[in-house]
């Protein structure tokens, strides 16, 4: 006889929250979780944030006298950390773009036509102001990676005033300065990793892209790592106490951290605002001490870096 379970059967709030009674969460407000549990975030959300308390056995799915309040304090502090960051990140995705329009000087030629037939992006033109024999982009480069998606970004958006001028009055021809408004962050970051080695210095100032030389340097890695957080964010998924793939100087950090190291980092090269980094730690302790208060927890800075990364 096969006894192989299909699939775990699902279980009413009560039942779940007894579960959670049954390995020793102790319940400060059974009303307050049922309700949380009931309108505001998944069961599998909210228990996802045991693996950050400090008595966990995780072999036994034990929470060992851990509370219930903990593991909503921990929920509301990845939404507030989220909110925060994603200002930030915002700030920086329309520097970028504003950097990237500015680095098109008026006798530079660069320009894409839309092929709707094979669904792609051409380079039409390509060719700096002070010697047409340099290139902007790198053609190869840019039709193996980032052609087809180019194409995508901007066929969403073909509705749009400014794409619709260039669609009808242009032949389909749109010039860089227009479509870095209408592409994806991650798009962006991938057109940036297009550019000529010329183009790529003029744009990172004499600064090495590829690797920081210091903490806050911007660089590629740096870029990636906001570019992931952006997108953890906008999906709504947990992050606190997420393992970044991201290294820095061979060190494994949290997605948050390695985050805001990047975001200060590229604060600083793009808007000249070397404060951002000592601004948002404060803001960070803020947020901790606020959730603190409304829980009745004791959580610090650290839960925010790298502790009990996963």
């Amino acid at each position: 006889m096969n006894t192989t379970r299909i699939h775990k059967k699902s279980l009413d709030i009560k039942n779940r929250i007894q579960k959670l009674e049954n390995r020793n969460l102790i319940l400060d407000d059974s009303k307050m979780l049922y309700d949380f549990l009931k309108k505001k975030t998944t069961y599998y959300h909210l228990t996802s944030y045991r693996f950050l308390l400090d008595n966990y056995d995780k072999t036994m799915d034990n929470y060992n006298n851990h509370r219930s309040n903990e593991l909503i304090a921990l929920y509301e502090l990845d939404k507030e950390l989220s909110f925060l960051f994603f200002n930030e990140i915002r700030t920086i995705e329309q520097s970028l773009r504003a950097h990237i329009a500015n680095l098109c000087h008026e006798n530079d030629g660069v320009t894409f036509k839309l092929d709707e037939t094979n669904k792609t992006v051409i380079l039409e033109e390509n060719y700096c102001k002070n010697d047409n024999r340099i290139k902007f982009i790198a053609d190869t480069n840019f039709n193996k990676n980032i052609s087809k998606q180019l194409f995508n970004d901007i066929y969403k958006m073909k509705e749009d005033p400014a794409i619709k001028h260039h669609l009808n009055d242009y032949q389909k021809i749109i010039p860089l300065w227009v479509i870095i408004n209408y592409v994806s962050f991650g798009t962006l970051v991938r057109l940036i990793e297009c550019f000529t080695t010329a183009k790529l210095n003029e744009f990172m100032k004499g600064k090495s892209y590829k690797k920081a030389t210091s903490a806050f340097d911007p660089c590629r890695t740096y870029l990636k790592a906001i570019q992931m957080l952006r997108n953890k964010i906008s999906h709504h998924s947990n992050i606190l106490g997420k393992k970044s793939p991201y290294h820095v100087k061979g060190y494994s950090y949290s997605i948050y951290f390695i985050g805001y190291y990047g975001i200060s980092a590229w604060a600083s090269f793009l808007l000249n605002d070397s404060n951002t980094s000592i601004r948002l730690k404060k803001e960070i302790k803020n947020i901790i001490r606020k959730i603190n208060r409304t829980y009745n927890t004791t959580f610090d800075f650290t839960i925010f870096m790298c502790k009990n990364i996963k």
